[in-house]
């Protein structure tokens, strides 16, 4: 197999994507044809959602940069164990996020799966095994839990003005100040930017609809609307992909940067912004609670408003 790192892993997780279908079905079906246990699961479904299908890519591409700087491993087709426990080994010896590890984990175990589905469909014969499960029981129990709380006022600064793509820049801005998810954003075009600063986000998280109206930044709307016609979009995610974002952020503040952490600014100024506006405590997070879309208080009180 030919081709950039990113084509070889967008091609060979093609055979696996299945992106708009129901993750529910496709574990039932495997269940009835034998599978269990969710490593079992796994290996029988595919990737359902926009989101995982970024996380995953680049976390693979991560493997696949780093196998072919130390093994020379340049054909992906041809990967083996060996590729896959050493990279794991490495991200364990520089004490990466317990999550990071996870999710590297998880995204090799899926890349397993694609890679038999393509080589099924190539007829390549080759079956891969990398055994990860059965290898990394506890060596990764050591690894830090990360805790993704709101970034201080330096790390949004630096986020800000150093992130140079101005798709990228806007994403941010809908993070810091409209509390956006990064699938919310990529969907965003001109119908969901409304009067009166508001935002509509149709189906959102859980398939939910909700308006935004709490939107600190009140040249936010202006901005995004100016970029869609101005580039000629009919929406936010055709100008970038998640896994862009992903690197620009990554890029300024790291492994760890990620979009999802400016929620939690959002909701710390949402409540704050709610209280100096005379509501009582539990009202403000009611009310912050509706603006991020979510059902029930406490995940604000427990999580993002720390």
């Amino acid at each position: 197999m030919r081709g950039t790192v990113s084509w070889q892993v967008t091609e060979i997780f093609k055979e696996i994507k299945y992106i708009g279908e129901s993750k529910h079905s496709a574990k039932e079906s495997a269940r009835l044809s034998g599978a269990h246990g969710s490593h079992e699961i796994a290996e029988k479904t595919g990737i359902y959602g926009i989101t995982t299908m970024d996380n995953y890519r680049d976390s693979v591409a991560g493997f696949a940069n780093w196998a072919k700087e130390n093994f020379g491993l340049k054909d992906l087709t041809k990967t083996e164990s060996k590729h896959v426990i050493s990279y794991l080994e490495s991200r364990i010896k520089a004490d990466v996020a317990h999550k990071t590890f996870q999710l590297d984990k998880a995204s090799l175990n899926k890349f397993e799966t694609a890679l038999n589905a393509y080589s099924k469909s190539h007829n390549l014969n080759r079956t891969y095994n990398f055994a990860l499960n059965e290898t990394f029981k506890s060596e990764h129990k050591s690894l830090q839990h990360a805790d993704i709380r709101a970034y201080d006022k330096g790390t949004v600064d630096k986020l800000l003005n150093n992130i140079q793509d101005k798709a990228t820049s806007l994403a941010v801005r809908c993070a810091l100040s409209a509390g956006l998810r990064k699938s919310e954003i990529l969907k965003l075009s001109e119908s969901n930017l409304k009067e009166n600063n508001k935002i509509e986000i149709l189906g959102g998280k859980g398939g939910k609809d909700r308006v935004v109206s709490m939107i600190h930044d009140k040249s936010l709307i202006s901005d995004i609307k100016a970029f869609l016609k101005e580039n000629s979009l009919s929406k936010f995610g055709d100008a970038v992909s998640g896994s862009k974002i992903n690197y620009e952020i990554r890029a300024v503040l790291g492994d760890s940067g990620s979009i999802h952490a400016l929620r939690h600014n959002y909701a710390i100024d949402c409540i704050n912004t709610f209280e100096k506006a005379g509501y009582s405590r539990v009202e403000a997070i009611h009310a912050t609670s509706l603006e991020l879309g979510h059902n029930r208080n406490e995940i604000i009180e427990g999580v993002y408003s720390k």
